[in-house]
Formats: structure tokens, sequence, C-alpha cells
């Protein structure tokens, strides 16, 4: 074969069966969402003795809750567009490497004041870890499958919720809460040195940039692709600052829809795990049995995030994302009138993760088919900048409204309604035509609003 053999790159994921190295870099990327997973279920779980060794007052957990977060809604944005411009690759181990570090030194923390800033620090990692890996696995996904992988992608954050729920339950009752940060902070750096030598940079970034033409070629043996050819893609490369293009050519109100479902979804996850042990020890379940609680919150996430793709495939956005949001929000509001038995709350939990899940998974699958792969790190990192400032803006809300007396029932019936307000813009995205309304719709590359804009760019 000579150099002037030209392959799409479209094409040829698309029609070939994913292959063994392209299964490799799926659980790579997912490796990183288990252990965002694994982290964000930690510090609510170890909360109870951080107030303790702190001698902090039990409403300032909503601000430790969201060090992390913040830490993370700045850089998602930043590190995306960062990432569409040298290499999804990169950034990631740089953010995966910030995130240990930051998580192992939150074992060292001393104050109110160090514990936010390694809060802030692992926050920041996370943050832009999230829309790297995300792009970067959907570059090598059949376009046909690109939503049922991404949902299967994130399916690992609540694996390591549930994993590490259960895992601390253990430690908790062994060690002090500093094991849990350790343990915590150091797996990330040995994932770190991992994606460094095994995972591949996105084939399309490459192929993108005549620069990049030797390793993209290292990329193509590595998959068992022809190496001697000149790749190409389909897809519209976009001219100028990637940010802007979010809000251009027709984008702006999907976009903006979408981004408000990120919110309202991320911001009922965020309680639900960094609140709920707090809740339900103030109903009388022990900080080891909360522990359970939360791990089953991880289970029902897990199921929900999991199958969501295929029903977002199947059915489309608005009837897979609406009923689950609407279930989540009844689920929400009721957890607060069943948290005095472990069981009941338990069951309660489960339901948040399983359909509040199905609605956070499910938006992140509509970014991934809304943006074209030019974007699509600034486009994903955007979208969960936004349900990251909803993790934020959630758990300070619950502190402030402890703060003023309301019960743990009160708090989730107002917390209820962010999945609500997440389902009622979905409907108003679906009434507009910005989503696929059917299944057959949902395997373009993005949906029909989005996609007629392309000519003009």
């Amino acid at each position: 074969m000579g150099h002037s053999d030209r392959i799409n790159l479209s094409t040829l994921i698309d029609e070939r069966p994913i292959g063994r190295m392209q299964i490799a870099t799926f659980i790579l990327c997912a490796s990183v969402a288990f252990l965002d997973g694994l982290d964000s279920q930690s510090i609510g779980v170890a909360a109870p003795f951080i107030v303790d060794a702190l001698k902090l007052d039990k409403s300032q957990l909503g601000f430790v809750f969201s060090a992390a977060v913040l830490g993370g809604v700045l850089s998602a944005m930043a590190l995306g567009t960062l990432a569409d411009r040298i290499g999804r690759k990169r950034v990631l181990i740089a953010a995966v490497t910030l995130f240990g570090i930051g998580t192992l030194a939150t074992a060292l923390a001393s104050s109110l004041g160090s514990l936010l800033a390694w809060r802030a620090l692992a926050g920041v990692g996370l943050g832009g870890a999230v829309p790297c890996f995300i792009a970067l696995a959907s570059e090598y996904a059949p376009r046909r499958r690109r939503a049922t992988i991404t949902s299967l992608l994130w399916a690992a954050f609540p694996l390591g919720g549930m994993t590490g729920g259960f895992v601390n339950s253990t430690l908790i009752r062994h060690f002090d809460w500093h094991v849990i940060f350790i343990v915590g902070g150091v797996l990330p750096l040995v994932l770190a040195v991992v994606l460094a030598i095994w995972l591949p940079e996105s084939i399309r970034f490459l192929a993108a940039r005549h620069a990049r033409q030797a390793a993209l070629a290292r990329v193509a043996t590595r998959f068992g692709w022809p190496a001697n050819a000149q790749y190409l893609f389909d897809d519209v490369r976009v001219e100028g600052a990637p940010f802007r293009m979010l809000f251009a050519h027709g984008r702006a109100k999907a976009t903006a829809f979408l981004s408000l479902t990120f919110f309202m979804a991320f911001g009922t996850l965020a309680v639900a795990v960094l609140w709920m042990p707090v809740l339900l020890r103030a109903d009388g379940i022990s900080t080891a049995d909360t522990a359970i609680v939360i791990g089953f919150h991880g289970l029902g996430a897990l199921i929900g995030m999991a199958i969501v793709g295929r029903l977002v495939e199947r059915f489309g956005g608005a009837r897979t994302l609406v009923p689950a949001l609407l279930v989540g929000a009844v689920a929400t509001a009721a957890t607060g009138y069943v948290g005095s038995s472990v069981v009941a709350a338990s069951v309660a939990v489960a339901m948040i993760g399983v359909f509040v899940g199905v609605g956070a998974s499910g938006a992140i699958a509509l970014a991934v088919l809304v943006y074209p792969t030019e974007v699509r790190s600034t486009g994903v990192g955007w979208s969960m900048g936004i349900g990251r400032l909803g993790q934020v803006v959630a758990p300070i809300v619950t502190g402030e409204l402890i703060q003023h007396g309301f019960t743990s029932a009160q708090v989730l019936l107002v917390i209820g309604l962010a999945p609500a307000v997440a389902a009622l813009s979905v409907i108003v995205m679906s009434a507009a035509r910005m989503l696929p309304l059917s299944g057959a719709d949902t395997v373009r590359a993005v949906p029909p609003v989005i996609e007629e804009n392309h000519a003009k760019l």
C-alpha cells in the first residue's frame, strides 16, 4: 500500500467491528471515571470525622463538599478547550496527576483552609479529565454505538462510588479517615503512568494535523489498520475559538437547555452522595450504615448510567430522560420521609441513583451527539463544567437550608425540584426539535437541527 492511499477514518471506525485496542481504550478512560466516583463519595463518608478532627461547624461542610467541584468547573471548560488544541491524551494525564496529588494531600489537611485548597486542587484535575476521556473514547466508538459506549464509560463513575461505599465502610471501622484519601490519592498517580504508556491519542485529532502523521501511523499500527496511508475524516473543521462555536450556527439554544439539564441533574446527585450521610445520620442511622446506603446509591446509578445510552439510541433522548428525571424527583423527595430505616433509605437512594443517573448520563450521551469532533472536548467540557457548577451550588444551598432549620425531609423535598426542572428542560428541547425524536435519529453524528448548520461553518 502506497503513501497515496487515502482512508476515511469515520468510515473505517463505523464499518469495522470494535476491536481489542478500542475496548482497551474504553477501559482506560472508564478507569478515570471510576476514580472520580470513588473520590466523590469518599469525602461524604469521611465528612463526620473531618468535622470532629478539624472542629468545623456542620454547615461548613457545604463549602468542603463544593471545593473539589468548584475547582472542576472552570478546569472542565478551560482544559476541555485546551485538549481540542494540543491533544486529549497529554491533558488527561496532567489532569489525573493533579487529581491524585490533591486527593493524597487531603489526608494532610489540618485546617478548613488547607482542606478547601487540597479539595479544590483535586477538583481541578477531575474537572479537566472528564471532557478529555469522554471525547477521546468517543473518537474510537462507531457512530451507531457512540451513545451506548459513552453511557457505559460514565457508568464507571457510580461503580467507583458503589465500590468506595462498601470499601470505605470497612476502612472506617478499622482505620481513621486519613486512610480513605491515601488510597484514593495513590490510585490516580498509578493510573497516570498507565495512561502515559498505553492510552492512544485521539486518532481524529492526529489526522487533522499533518505534522502528526508519524504518530498517526504508530496508532494505526497498534489498532491493526494500514500504517502507510493518508487518513481523512468527514467532520467539518471549525476555525477560530472552539468555545465561541458552542453558541454559533444554531447551537446556542441546544447548549443553553442542555446546560440546564446538566446543572439540575448533577446537582441532585451531588446532594445524594455528599449530604446524604449527614442527613441520614441526623435521622438516627450510624455512619458505617450510611456508607452502605451510599453504596446502594452507586449500584442504582451504575444500572441507570449503564443502560441509558442504549435507551437513547432506541427511543430517543426525550422519551428516555423525561420519565426518568420525573421519577428521580419523586424518589429524592420521598427519601426524607423514610430516612430512619436503613433498608427503606437504601431503596430510595438507589432509585435516585437509577433515575437521576439516567438523566445525568443521558445528558452526557446527548452532548457527545450534539457536538462535532473538533469541538467535542470543548462542548462536553462546557456541559460538564455546568454540571459541576450544579454540584457546587446544590451542596451549599443544602447547607444553608440546614442552617435555617430545615429538617432532612424538608431539605430533600426542595432538592427534589431539581430533577423536575431538568425534565422540563428536556421537554422544551424536544418540542423545539433540538433532540432526536426517535431511536433511528440518535445514530447520526448530531441532531438534525445542529447538522443543518454544518454547511454554514
